[in-house]
């Protein structure tokens, strides 16, 4: 079979660049050790032939004329989008499949005559939240049920047959490769001393809501009140070609608060490592960082880690709320700077989680054997179906609610995924503590007005029942 992918990210021949890139390769790889011809297709990028081989039948690309460096891919000009357009529709006539990694191709009518599959990888980037309300894919993978319910209760009010198309498969940790290593050779490269520091991990891009700066708050923390002097954060350094004016201003910004913070001295950057040095990293760290406000739909460094034995600290945003069982991963509020401190320092004075039961879960969730066993699966059996439609279903009285899949409510607040702030939600948390699902006639018993449900609507803090 031939199958034509689609990546919004660059493809280097030996670097991958983050977690979506990865997966990418794997499910193409496995698709072609298959004997299905795979042909991926992404933006070019200086100094990278028209084409190279990823793997033995997986032909990769890098020709369509997209802005690089991200943001915005599709702030180009109408004659590249055209050119872009030319080489997908070249490649599809020949093609059994298409597949669309991230879900970021937007113009639906070019695979309108061809099975096409859409993998949202995430519901944060404006391509991928655009994609969800344009897609005409046939089916749609999730990596999720967080990711699925976004889904579902944003585009799916609007096109109702997107709940039937819509997959979801967990992403898979190759515990093959990600589990503990012997990190003694990377400690010599960037001179630090497992024995004699603390050593804390922030493998993330360069971008705001990874949590530097709640990292850099944490340190201080640790340093000038709980006595951890003995620190040391690794950072690395993202690819140059992929470095934007707005990455480099927010890395400016940041090296000033580690100064303005005095913990600068703590912070080492090195130079970006390649996936199969990963496990080294995870490794050498006593903690492993997650603390942004962004809204990830799995969070790939959280659970690889863990699977190298290294324990994880992570924000109660996006996934990391519900994926893993409190008692098997630390979590903190958003912003808790206080607590994220106090909870690193309980994990490097000893207290973790089982590795036994956090290995058990992570097999049995993130089983990676299975997920492109799923993939294949889904990309090979796909159908054309007819073309899902809009429909404006509209509400009447009898409408249910519920919270929002991307809230949720501690004591008298509400937390926002796509705020990443708490705002005060009385009324609603003591409404939601006695019912689930409500009725407008359980809010006026309640004693709450109309208009005050219609805020919470407006706020994206409730959703219809559908």
């Amino acid at each position: 079979m031939k199958i034509v992918m689609f990546s919004i990210n660059p493809i280097y021949p030996y670097k991958v660049t983050g977690g979506a890139s990865k997966h990418l390769y794997h499910i193409a790889c496995y698709l072609g050790k298959d004997q299905h011809d795979v042909t991926i297709l992404c933006p070019q990028t200086g100094g990278l032939p028209e084409e190279f081989f990823w793997a033995d039948k997986v032909k990769v690309r890098p020709i369509l004329p997209f802005h690089l460096p991200f943001p915005q891919p599709y702030a180009i000009s109408p004659p590249d989008l055209a050119i872009i357009i030319e080489k997908l529709s070249e490649s599809l006539r020949n093609a059994d499949k298409f597949y669309i990694h991230d879900g970021e191709f937007l113009i639906p009518d070019v695979y309108e005559n061809i099975p096409t599959i859409a993998s949202f990888r995430d519901n944060l980037y404006p391509e991928s939240i655009l994609g969800t309300f344009t897609t005409k894919a046939d089916d749609i993978i999730c990596v999720s049920e967080y990711s699925a319910s976004v889904i579902k209760n944003t585009a799916g009010r609007f096109i109702p047959d997107l709940k039937d198309r819509v997959h979801v498969v967990n992403n898979g940790i190759d515990f093959d490769m990600f589990t503990p290593r012997d990190s003694g050779q990377l400690a010599k490269e960037l001179d630090v001393s497992p024995k004699n520091e603390v050593i804390l991990l922030h493998p993330h891009r360069p971008e705001p809501g990874k949590g530097l700066a709640e990292t850099i708050k944490v340190v201080e923390k640790l340093v000038r009140y709980h006595g951890v002097t003995n620190l040391r954060v690794l950072i690395p350094e993202w690819l140059d070609t992929m470095v934007s004016i707005s990455d480099s201003d927010y890395s400016k910004s940041m090296e000033q608060l580690m100064r303005r913070m005095g913990v600068a001295d703590h912070f080492l950057f090195f130079p970006w490592l390649p996936m199969s040095r990963m496990p080294e990293l995870y490794s050498l760290g006593d903690v492993t960082l997650c603390l942004g406000n962004i809204v990830e739909a799995f969070g790939n460094v959280a659970y690889e880690s863990l699977a190298c034995g290294t324990p994880t600290l992570v924000a109660r945003v996006g996934v990391h709320r519900t994926l893993m069982p409190d008692d098997l991963i630390a979590k903190v509020d958003f912003g808790d700077i206080d607590t994220a401190a106090e909870r690193v320092l309980a994990i490097i004075n000893g207290e973790k989680a089982p590795n036994k039961q956090v290995s058990a879960f992570l097999k049995n969730t993130m089983n990676f054997n299975l997920q492109m066993k799923n993939y294949s699966t889904i990309i090979l059996n796909c159908q054309k179906r007819a073309h899902p439609t809009f429909s404006d279903l509209g509400e009447d009285s009898s409408q249910f609610y519920k919270l929002s899949p991307w809230c949720y409510i501690t004591g008298d607040k509400i937390f926002h995924d796509y705020r990443g702030a708490f705002e005060e939600a009385s009324e609603l948390s003591e409404l939601l503590n006695e019912f689930k699902v409500f009725s407008r006639q359980e809010v006026e018993q309640a004693g709450i007005t109309q208009d005050k449900l219609r805020g919470w609507s407006d706020r994206a803090w409730i959703v219809p029942v559908l």
